[in-house]
């Protein structure tokens, strides 16, 4: 199943395609083969980039939403684009800030979204909204979440350029898992290069700049295996209610 999925996600991710598909299916695998009567809401998808197709493409019923971005430009975006590339369909659009969620969910989804929220490494706040959207999860409901990790050598880089410069969080794994240590978590790292924002500072819709990501990706798995950094580009993290018996993760 997830080897059917993989160009689904690829295409979702949007840019920088490959290191974050690694990322959105090591999330995905925490959840059942089929998605079918599951509610699944994806919150803050834009213009470029919507992971809402892959759970639909699982069965689910999906809610995409977005928040303070004109309607047309999300729904004729690449949520339309990749939707109708593979024939999915009933993927609902909808406007809703993530302080003021309505409903409960069995799976709350987010790629890159709190690295923006919360801003200025405040993982004190990104605690805080993990907690709200507890309150909107099933008992045995998960929030994935998907996100920029801090890469210490490239950081200067990243606050000269892109999101980086309006103080975005560029998540540290040890602090990340600490500040949800009274959940059960799962969490993993992907890739040391990560220099897909690159699209953005020239045109986005040059292709050719997707094609240097994917050589990227394949020059970093390489660097990866010969000298296993720490710290890692984009970090997975699967969270759940801990239930009597959990001990925190490792």
């Amino acid at each position: 199943m997830m080897n059917d999925l993989r160009p689904l996600i690829e295409d979702c991710c949007g840019w920088n395609r490959r290191i974050w598909a690694d990322a959105v299916a090591f999330a995905v695998t925490a959840l059942p083969t089929t998605l079918e009567g599951k509610r699944v809401l994806e919150i803050g998808a834009g213009k470029h980039s919507s992971i809402a197709p892959a759970f639909a493409a699982k069965g689910a019923t999906v809610f995409c939403s977005y928040y303070g971005q004109p309607r047309h430009e999300v729904e004729n975006g690449w949520l339309r684009l990749v939707s109708e590339k593979y024939g999915l369909k009933g993927i609902a659009l909808l406007e809703m800030d993530m302080h003021r969620l309505n409903g409960h969910y069995d799976v709350i989804v987010l790629k890159s979204v709190l690295g923006g929220v919360c801003r200025g490494d405040d993982y004190k706040r990104m605690r805080s909204v993990i907690d709200g959207l507890m309150d909107h999860l099933t008992d045995d409901g998960i929030i994935l979440t998907i996100d920029n990790g801090y890469v210490g050598p490239f950081i200067r880089f990243f606050r000269l350029a892109g999101a980086g410069k309006n103080r975005w969080t560029y998540f540290k794994q040890d602090e990340l898992r600490a500040s949800l240590a009274d959940y059960h978590i799962e969490s993993q790292g992907f890739g040391f290069l990560n220099f897909g924002a690159a699209r953005f500072l020239f045109r986005r819709d040059l292709e050719f700049l997707e094609t240097v990501n994917d050589a990227i990706h394949t020059f970093d798995t390489a660097l990866l295996r010969l000298f296993n950094p720490r710290q890692r580009a984009v970090l997975s993290t699967v969270i759940r209610k801990k239930t009597v018996g959990d001990h925190a993760d490792g």
